[in-house]
């Protein structure tokens, strides 16, 4: 089914999807938890490169506001399989070079233990809200809305549940606005920050 009123990402638009995303985070107090070297946290728009190319060639989605790419959310299938050759192809080896050997270990740790969290809280089928950005200039004007709405409508069609999780507490009555209910809070692995685990179930009577 089509994403209506969003702009799918497309290899053009990839470098300037990344640059206003690693914006958005650059003050992250998770970011500078995965990336502690500042020399290379400047590079967390290549980390983000490498996540919309591998949307670019497997079974995630990437959309953004408008060509100008004010906004990007990236979407994974949860039963999508996972290819070797495309983590390749997007650009995986050149992550340890860019943003260091410590970024893949406790990226990679994250991972496993929210993935099997993510697992545990939604066993069944659903779509996952890997990333959700706007550029800080745009920031307050309803981009997040615009991303995330027209997914959400698609969704419920198709009766799927819509999985996140997010660091910033200020997001979550953001997320609750669209249906997301809060589910667990857990600690970010090896910082003092907590995660919030949010899951919503379709509105199957849009």
């Amino acid at each position: 089914m089509m994403t209506h009123q969003l702009i799918t990402v497309t290899a053009d638009m990839v470098k300037q999807a990344a640059l206003y995303g690693a914006e958005a985070f650059a003050d992250d107090p998770t970011t500078a938890y995965l990336i502690p070297n500042p020399a290379k946290r400047s590079n967390l728009s290549f980390a983000l490169e490498y996540y919309i190319r591998l949307s670019l060639s497997g079974h995630n989605e990437a959309y953004v506001t408008s060509p100008n790419c004010e906004g990007l959310a990236i979407w994974q299938r949860s039963d999508a399989p996972s290819s070797f050759i495309n983590s390749l192809r997007a650009g995986w080896p050149r992550l340890p070079l860019r943003c260091g050997w410590v970024y893949l270990y406790r990226n990679a740790k994250a991972e496993r233990r929210y993935g099997k969290m993510r697992r545990e809280i939604a066993p069944k089928p659903h779509m996952y809200l890997a990333h959700l950005s706007v550029a800080p200039e745009f920031q307050r004007r309803g981009f997040a809305s615009k991303l995330v709405r027209p997914m959400l409508k698609r969704l419920d069609a198709e009766k799927l549940p819509a999985y996140l999780e997010t660091q910033n507490l200020r997001n979550v009555a953001m997320y609750e606005r669209f249906g997301f209910r809060l589910e667990r809070e857990d600690a970010f692995p090896g910082t003092n920050l907590t995660m919030y685990l949010m899951i919503r179930h379709p509105n199957v009577a849009s």
